[in-house]
């Protein structure tokens, strides 16, 4: 199972990744650009840097959850699920259910961390069950606390599989980002004037690949829902 979610996935990222690039440029590209450029290596100052930072972090969360939402959405829509129609309605139901997708981030992410604390195991099992709430946002137009019910009542007997599976994932993508770190740290060594633009460009690299995990989620999803209408 958690193979053929895995092999569907890198499937549908090969056959889409030109198309999702092109979809979350607008949004990855500034925060990349935001982010590497660095805003207090003009000013120097410490106030200056810690604004500068602190606006960094802000963005990078945004586009972040920008992001999430648009792949869900483009992913979703693909499969057969949602709104089919022109860029302008996917953008428009995207950003809408950006605060949604901030709510479940902050839910999931409290309740995931507790559960780490308490023992690895049940944080492991709750990232399996939990995560599908940012697929549920999406599809069902549902409030982020809502979309973290669902979710709980409806991916339970799926836990581990998801969990498998984003591990998988987020082992590889551990690898990806280490090897664009590396090449970013090599044009910081050359001294390059224009090394910010290339490094932002490795991000926003780095950044569509991550979305992986979002399209696996999209594929649980779907495999729950076809469960669903055949039961």
């Amino acid at each position: 199972m958690v193979w053929s979610r895995l092999s569907e996935t890198l499937y549908f990222f090969r056959q889409h990744w030109l198309s999702l690039l092109w979809l979350l440029l607008p949004v990855l590209l500034p925060a990349s650009l935001l982010i590497n450029y660095r805003f207090h290596v003009m000013f120097g100052g410490e106030a200056e840097k810690a604004a500068s930072d602190g606006l960094a972090m802000g963005v990078q969360l945004l586009a972040g959850l920008m992001a999430n939402a648009l792949v869900a959405r483009y992913t979703l829509d693909e499969t057969g699920y949602g709104i089919a129609g022109h860029a302008g309605r996917l953008w428009g139901d995207a950003l809408a259910r950006v605060p949604s997708l901030f709510l479940v981030q902050i839910v999931t992410g409290v309740l995931i961390f507790l559960g780490l604390l308490v023992l690895i195991v049940p944080g492991i099992w709750l990232l399996g069950v939990l995560m599908p709430a940012y697929v549920v946002v999406m599809a069902e137009q549902t409030s982020g606390i809502e979309a973290v019910k669902q979710a709980w009542s409806r991916f339970k007997p799926a836990a581990w599989q998801i969990a498998a599976s984003l591990g998988v994932l987020v082992a590889a993508l551990i690898l990806c980002m280490s090897l664009l770190e590396f090449l970013k740290g090599l044009l910081a060594g050359l001294g390059l004037q224009w090394r910010w633009l290339a490094g932002a460009i490795l991000d926003v690299l780095g950044l569509l690949l991550a979305q992986v995990v979002m399209v696996v989620l999209v594929r649980f999803y779907d495999l729950e829902r076809r469960a669903q209408s055949e039961a």
